[in-house]
């Protein structure tokens, strides 16, 4: 079974955030992010003191991407507790469209 979710990974230390969408067949595979800033943060406070939620599952990997359109927007990119750099979709849009 294929699992698509949103999640939102917390640092417990200074409690800023990062959301994101993830597909795997584990949902224990210990994926936290892939935004450069969330990475910054685990390699600077340690992967222990990171905590991930799962907000929703979705039924496909197209759904995933449209959800996070949703969750991802400009003002959680704007909150200055967010890891998030960019809003949600914007690269998964753009391929669909050229």
């Amino acid at each position: 079974m294929r699992y698509h979710y949103v999640y939102k990974v917390k640092n417990k230390i200074n409690g800023k955030y990062y959301i994101g969408v993830h597909s795997t067949e584990k949902l224990d595979d210990g994926y936290l992010g892939s935004g450069t800033a969330i990475k910054n943060a685990i390699a600077k406070y340690g992967i222990e003191n990171f905590e991930k939620e799962i907000i929703e599952f979705l039924e496909s990997a197209e759904e995933k991407w449209l959800a996070e359109t949703r969750y991802v927007t400009l003002d959680v990119v704007q909150d200055k507790n967010s890891y998030n750099m960019a809003p949600g979709g914007k690269n998964w849009i753009a391929a669909r469209v050229s």
